[in-house]
């Protein structure tokens, strides 16, 4: 990217050219919430096989399901996975359709920090794009310099990226759910 032509722009173009200035940290913003929101649905994914397997071992052995499931407790695979696993254990001997809703409850509350963020980021997004398509400097002046609109849009298909991934986790945790109600049951 051509820094020079950028500090052009900004010197001759009057307001216009010093609201880059704001486009630009706006987008370093977006970035930098992309960045970190990546980092936080990559802290949540786990060896879900592993995770899965386990608890069907423990819960369907007769004979050393018992230390099985204390090893389980302890486990520790995902925060949110080993929230549903506590959860389970501190209620098991209540009705399953009433735990099985807990679970469904626990999941969706776990999950909606992530997608908060995730629109929030999304409606910066928008505003950023609509601010600088109303700079009215023309979007060929724009290229290759660091506010170069489509590096929004390549951070729009980042974004949507980790919303795949965020539905992905949702798959996973909603087999660990069914994992810890109904062991017995394949997938």
């Amino acid at each position: 990217m051509d820094l020079s032509r950028f500090l052009d722009l900004v010197r001759n173009y009057g307001w216009q050219g010093m609201a880059l200035w704001g486009a630009l940290l706006a987008q370093a913003i977006l970035w930098v919430g992309l960045l970190r929101l990546h980092l936080a649905v990559k802290r949540e994914d786990a060896p879900w096989d592993e995770c899965v397997g386990k608890i069907r071992s423990a819960c369907l052995r007769k004979t050393g399901g018992e230390t099985e499931t204390e090893i389980l407790k302890g486990h520790s695979y995902a925060p949110l996975a080993d929230k549903l696993i506590a959860l389970h254990f501190e209620d098991a001997r209540g009705d399953i359709f009433v735990r099985w809703l807990l679970l469904r409850w626990k999941i969706i509350e776990g999950l909606r920090p992530y997608w908060i963020r995730w629109g929030h980021l999304l409606i910066g997004f928008g505003v950023v794009v609509w601010f600088i398509y109303g700079l009215d400097i023309g979007l060929e002046q724009l290229k290759r310099t660091p506010c170069d609109p489509r590096l929004l849009w390549v951070w729009l298909g980042c974004s949507m990226v980790i919303a795949w991934r965020l539905v992905r986790l949702q798959g996973n945790l909603e087999r660990v759910q069914r994992a810890l109600l109904a062991p017995e049951r394949d997938e």
